[in-house]
């Protein structure tokens, strides 16, 4: 196990005082907390464009994303991105310099979908909403000015697990199609029995605890093998999207990604797996804190540059 300077000393802080029981906080709080990640993100770089839509969601509802265009003058691949947050926290806002870098250094074109949060909105609502903006996305080519025909659908942490949901729920559906699949760090079991968790469930800043306060929130009451709650479970993981799988060292879901990649490899699915040398599961969003999360985000950048 590899634990580089900055990664080690920002363990040593994060570590000295014991974290709060999972649910303590007041909801507000625990949202507001995550404001104080800001400092610790990317440099803001600037688009050829940025702006905010509102999509048709399930039913009669809309959708609020956030669309980012690297240049003009070219029809760019779409990325639909989910981010994570435990399903109840962080927004677009708050990883708008994360969308931005993604979109700048891949050349895609990124639509990042501001989800509802649980428990207003449960489990499958954030999934159904998600693939309702990627089908707008994929048949409102002229709107977005994008390569639709190149349409990739991403995530990161339990965006991730919303991510490998939706794509799961495209295929069964078959309107939606996506030419790529990345996994981010990816929550793909929500058991949290694997190998890893038991090696580095306490002492690297993710809990079992702390996931299962969230999926009260998200998920209350279904079945934790349900393939679009754990993924990894799904009995058919066949003809997905070709995918790319990032998972970190230091990260308690990382036996999770790999074993998911096993899977689809099985199935016929085509699968490259990157796996971060001292990467912490939260390092991606606060890269001037820990510098492999910038490792981690380039790498899922560089794949979409290449994936088509």
């Amino acid at each position: 196990m590899t634990l580089d300077e900055p990664t080690r000393a920002f363990l040593v802080r994060a570590t000295a005082t014991p974290p709060l029981p999972p649910g303590s906080l007041p909801l507000k709080e625990f949202r507001a907390a995550v404001e104080s990640l800001r400092p610790s993100t990317f440099d803001r770089i600037e688009l050829a464009e940025v702006r905010d839509l509102t999509c048709p969601g399930p039913g009669a509802t809309t959708v609020s994303a956030r669309f980012y265009r690297p240049e003009t003058g070219t029809s760019a691949p779409l990325v639909v991105w989910a981010h994570g947050g435990q399903w109840v926290r962080t927004t677009v806002d708050l990883l708008d310099t994360f969308f931005r870098h993604v979109a700048h250094r891949s050349g895609c074109a990124v639509l990042a979908v501001d989800y509802e949060h649980a428990p207003e909105s449960r489990f499958p609502a954030q999934i159904e909403q998600i693939y309702a903006a990627a089908l707008w996305a994929q048949e409102q080519n002229g709107q977005l000015d994008c390569d639709t025909g190149r349409l990739a659908i991403a995530g990161d942490s339990s965006g991730a697990n919303l991510a490998a949901a939706v794509a799961l729920l495209a295929r069964e559906r078959g309107r939606l199609q996506f030419q790529h699949q990345l996994l981010l760090v990816p929550l793909l079991d929500t058991l949290f029995d694997s190998a890893s968790w038991r090696e580095l469930g306490q002492d690297y800043l993710l809990s079992v605890e702390q996931l299962t306060w969230a999926l009260r929130n998200y998920a209350p009451g279904v079945d934790r093998r349900h393939p679009l709650l754990s993924p990894l479970h799904a009995e058919n993981l066949s003809a997905l999207p070709p995918t790319t799988i990032i998972v970190g060292e230091l990260d308690p879901l990382r036996d999770d990604g790999l074993a998911y990649a096993r899977r689809l490899e099985a199935n016929g699915v085509p699968v490259r797996t990157i796996d971060v040398e001292s990467l912490l599961h939260h390092a991606m969003v606060i890269p001037k804190a820990l510098p492999q999360g910038r490792v981690a985000v380039e790498a899922a950048a560089d794949a979409l540059a290449n994936c088509w």
